[in-house]
């Protein structure tokens, strides 16, 4: 990504976003691109990816169900329309920012629920998103550490702590996250 596309992601987000989801979207994207240093991974790949993963959180509810309206999404449109953000973020990096690295865009679309067989950027993302240097939770800074030294174990553990966080609450479990905690637990049994 050049400078210049870096900038007009930019400066959609100061436009679209709130001051507090700006600095989210930005911590995101500079501890990524932290953890894709210390993993041997393009950084400015996961930069991009961590700078529009929340690309589309502007968007109301009902919005996203306009949105996705003539989509697959019933369930989430059901149960927890606010999950279409990262569905819909997908497509405004396709569309508004001409993003065609699949790596990026399966980052983004996969930031909240995971996937079977996620590549590392995408785990990256997804860890990133839950302990960004903004998030202050008791759990952030020990998985912050642990992604630097075992990206596989602290994206488990995301995983854990947000499947734990949504059945403690009494919420809908998406599927999706179901079947990624299902596919992990299959395919990495050494490294739990």
């Amino acid at each position: 990504m050049c400078k210049n596309t870096e900038k007009q992601i930019f400066d959609y987000l100061s436009e679209n976003l709130s001051p507090k989801k700006l600095k989210h979207s930005y911590n995101v994207a500079m501890f990524a691109a932290e953890l894709a240093s210390k993993h041997a991974l393009d950084t400015v790949k996961v930069r991009t990816a961590g700078l529009l993963h929340d690309c589309a959180k502007f968007m109301t509810d009902e919005e996203f169900i306009d949105f996705f309206k003539n989509r697959s999404f019933k369930d989430i449109i059901k149960f927890s329309p606010h999950l279409l953000h990262s569905f819909a973020g997908e497509i405004i990096a396709k569309e508004k920012f001409k993003i065609k690295d699949r790596n990026i865009l399966n980052a983004i679309r996969n930031h909240t629920l995971g996937r079977k067989n996620m590549c590392a950027i995408e785990k990256i993302i997804f860890v990133a998103d839950y302990v960004s240097y903004d998030r202050k939770w008791k759990y952030a800074k020990r998985i912050r550490n642990l992604a630097k030294n075992d990206l596989n174990k602290a994206f488990f553990e995301v995983l854990t702590k947000k499947i734990e966080h949504i059945i403690g609450k009494s919420m809908w479990l998406c599927p999706q996250i179901v079947d990624t905690w299902n596919w992990y637990v299959s395919n990495n049994k050494k490294d739990n």
